[in-house]
């Protein structure tokens, strides 16, 4: 089948590789927004490197278009699927849901859901005023487009958020729309995903994920967007019930949302109500990687099928936890990035389990035998190195097959946060006594 990646994340090269590896031909278009090109897969076999995706439509229109972003390009790409092109993507409004963070919101709120209580301000300095004046410590959200989301901060105390702010102001920071402070929930965040098709969800894969943000173990340092993350499909999840409605559903197929879809949650610890967070509508990161090892069979036949209406996705129940590789100057992404490119990567040669990110391959030094010779190797193209993943029947399991792959790996002061999924030991049994991810276990 004919594959194209229209990529402007940057996340492209480890589905490019096993859509190529399957007998796939593939085409990747790997740019950011401002058309910056990239070294990442530069050297791997069997992929073909576009500079304008429009004119590989046609190439592709009998096989499959996939879509890493929600942000560029979709609006034309609605008009693309109208035509008849088999485009793996969100559309346009449901891309919104995520991009406008208070559209999602106030959809939510529309369908009855709990939402925590939230003041809206225009400008930084709003917010610091009303910050100064409170009584108890706010989460700072933006509502304008995803690049923002990174800039949510849960605050300590109301001196703790204030701080922040004056140093965002400081800065010179311009945020993209309003923002909000949100009162803080105490509970466990947990996600709800699904894969959506022109009749709704997959049935009996709903799929439940535990996201670590911070770059360091214990949950401190700055936040990285996601250094891990624990996923399990299920058939049954108390969460899907309350949160995928019929009025949600019937709504995505009428704005004519296709592919991944996760709703993240909080679920608080004495009640057990669900506080929704934020949609994401497109593949998430490192989620979509880790969840293609719980997926049996070609990595593209499925997602073919799911837009025309047909389920031939299999799955595997296991746990699943995956772990960012990095390397400085991670996670920082305003500063050059030359001195991340060219390092040797050592990694086993069965490719199981390990997903390249910013990998190339170019000569370089290898051992053979007891020498140094200089041979093709994969180096890094990027400080966003590669993820690593395990499996096993509960976390306990999945953890140590992880942690068993990554003493494999080796790259110059790579980082890795090693305590993915280990907080779920106390997590499970609160969320167990209220009814939630029952299918996950820490310890069978």
């Amino acid at each position: 089948m004919r594959v194209l990646l229209i990529d402007c994340d940057r996340c492209g090269l480890d589905f490019a590789v096993r859509s190529a590896a399957a007998g796939h031909e593939v085409r990747w278009y790997n740019r950011d927004k401002e058309g910056n090109t990239f070294r990442d897969g530069e050297g791997f076999p069997g992929i073909t490197m576009v500079a304008d995706w429009r004119k590989s439509m046609r190439w592709a229109k009998e096989g499959l278009i996939w879509v890493s972003s929600n942000a560029l390009f979709i609006k034309e790409l609605d008009d693309w699927k109208r035509h008849g092109f088999p485009v793996f993507a969100p559309s346009f409004e449901s891309a919104a849901l995520e991009i406008q963070r208070g559209k999602g919101m106030k959809l939510l709120e529309k369908l009855g859901a709990n939402i925590p209580t939230y003041h809206m301000f225009n400008s930084l300095k709003e917010a610091e005023n009303f910050a100064r004046k409170a009584d108890q410590a706010y989460v700072f959200k933006t509502m304008g487009d995803n690049e923002d989301k990174s800039l949510s901060y849960v605050a300590k105390t109301p001196a703790d958020l204030v701080g922040r702010i004056q140093r965002w102001v400081k800065m010179g920071l311009n945020i993209k729309g309003p923002c909000m402070l949100q009162e803080k929930v105490d509970g466990v965040e947990m996600g709800i995903s699904c894969w959506f098709g022109p009749e709704g969800p997959l049935p009996n894969k709903w799929n439940i994920n535990f996201e670590h943000k911070k770059l360091m173990p214990g949950n401190y340092g700055p936040n990285t967007g996601e250094m891990g993350t624990v996923i399990q499909y299920c058939k049954k999840e108390k969460m899907a019930d309350e949160m995928f409605t019929p009025e949600l559903i019937a709504h995505l197929r009428k704005i004519g949302h296709l592919g991944d879809i996760d709703i993240n949650c909080i679920i608080e610890k004495d009640s057990g109500k669900i506080y929704p967070l934020e949609f994401t509508c497109r593949p998430g990161w490192p989620y979509d990687w880790i969840a293609s090892d719980l997926h049996e069979g070609d990595p593209v036949e499925w997602m073919k099928d799911l837009l025309e209406g047909e389920d031939t996705l299999k799955v595997s129940y296991d746990v699943a936890i995956g772990e960012i590789v990095a390397i400085p100057p991670f996670p920082r992404d305003d500063c050059d990035e030359e001195e991340a490119i060219g390092l040797p990567i050592e990694c086993p040669k069965n490719w199981d389990g390990i997903h390249p990110v910013c990998v190339m391959v170019e000569k370089g030094p290898a051992m053979e035998g007891d020498k140094v010779v200089d041979k093709d190797i994969y180096k890094t193209s990027g400080n966003y190195v590669l993820l690593a993943t395990g499996q096993g029947e509960d976390v306990k399991l999945a953890k140590k097959h992880l942690d068993s792959r990554v003493k494999k790996i080796n790259v110059s002061n790579m980082m890795v946060r090693n305590d993915i999924g280990l907080g779920l030991e106390k997590q499970l049994p609160i969320l167990h006594d209220l009814g939630f991810a029952l299918s996950m276990q820490f310890d069978a």
